[in-house]
C-alpha cells in the first residue's frame, strides 16, 4: 500500500481533523458529492452535501484500482432526480470516482482542501443500479477500457478468435504470414499454448445448467438455469 502524505500522517486521528468523502460520479454533466454537511472545495469542483453511503470498497491504495464496492445515495433533491433520469436514460456504466479528505472542521464552512490533505482511494464503473423510495444502492466494479468493459468478454468459438495474428495474444513469431485460425493451423505452427478458440464447444441452441447445495441444517434444494445461444 502507499504511503500517507506526510500531511495526513501527522494528523490521523487528530480530534481537531474530520475525515470526508469527494464523490464524483460522471454522468454527461458529472454529479459531485460529499458526506459532509457542508460543500467542499476541490479540484476546481465544489462538492454539495449528500447523504451517502460508502460500503465495501476494494482499493489497491499502490495503483487506486478498484474490484468493487457500492455507493448509496438518498434520494431527494436534483442530485438525485439528475441521475435517475441519467440511468433512465441509457446511462449504464458510468464511472465513479472516491477520494478521502482530511479537513479543519474550525474552516467550515468555507472549505478548501490543502494540497497534501487528501487522497485519491479509486475509480470504478457502475455496473448495476437499484433504488427504491429512500434510497438508490450503485453496484460498483473495476473501471476499464469500455472496449473491454462489454460483455461476454470475449466470443466463443472453435476458432481462434483473437484480432491480429502474430498479435500480443497470439504470440506466434515463426515465419508464416497468415493463419487459418483453426486448432490444426495452431498445431502445424506448433503454438496451442496460445490458442484463442475452443477445441470442443455446445453448439445446441440452449444448454440447462444444473446444482444442489444444502442450507447446513440437512436441507438440500437444487436449481438450474436455461442458456440460449446469443443472437448475431
Amino acid at each position: 500500500m502507499m504511503a500517507l502524505p506526510a500531511w495526513i500522517a501527522a494528523h490521523k486521528g487528530d480530534s481537531t481533523r474530520a475525515t470526508f468523502w469527494l464523490v464524483k460520479v460522471d454522468l454527461s454533466t458529472s454529479l459531485y458529492l460529499t458526506n459532509c454537511d457542508q460543500p467542499i472545495v476541490f479540484d476546481g469542483h465544489t462538492f454539495i452535501p449528500h447523504k451517502l453511503v460508502v460500503d465495501g470498497l476494494q482499493s489497491d491504495g499502490a495503483s487506486t484500482s478498484a474490484s468493487g464496492g457500492r455507493l448509496q445515495l438518498a434520494t431527494g433533491g436534483a442530485t438525485w432526480t439528475a441521475l435517475i433520469g441519467a440511468i433512465a436514460t441509457g446511462a449504464r456504466a458510468f464511472s465513479v470516482t472516491f477520494w478521502e479528505v482530511w479537513i479543519d472542521p474550525s474552516a467550515l464552512p468555507s472549505v478548501v482542501v490543502g494540497s497534501t490533505s487528501w487522497r485519491l482511494v479509486a475509480t470504478t464503473k457502475c455496473e448495476a443500479a437499484e433504488w427504491g423510495a429512500e434510497v438508490l444502492t450503485l453496484t460498483l466494479g473495476p473501471s476499464a477500457d469500455p472496449a473491454l468493459s462489454r460483455l461476454p468478454f470475449r466470443d466463443y468459438s472453435v476458432d481462434c478468435t483473437y484480432r491480429k495474428f502474430k498479435g500480443a495474444q497470439c504470440g506466434y513469431a515463426g515465419a508464416d504470414t497468415t493463419c487459418a485460425r483453426t486448432y490444426a493451423a495452431c498445431t502445424a505452427k506448433a503454438n496451442t499454448g496460445r490458442f484463442g478458440g475452443f477445441t470442443s464447444i455446445n453448439t445446441s441452441d440452449s444448454a440447462t445448467a444444473e446444482w444442489q447445495w444444502e442450507d447446513g441444517q440437512q436441507n438440500a434444494y437444487t436449481g438450474s438455469v436455461d442458456f440460449s445461444l446469443r443472437e448475431k
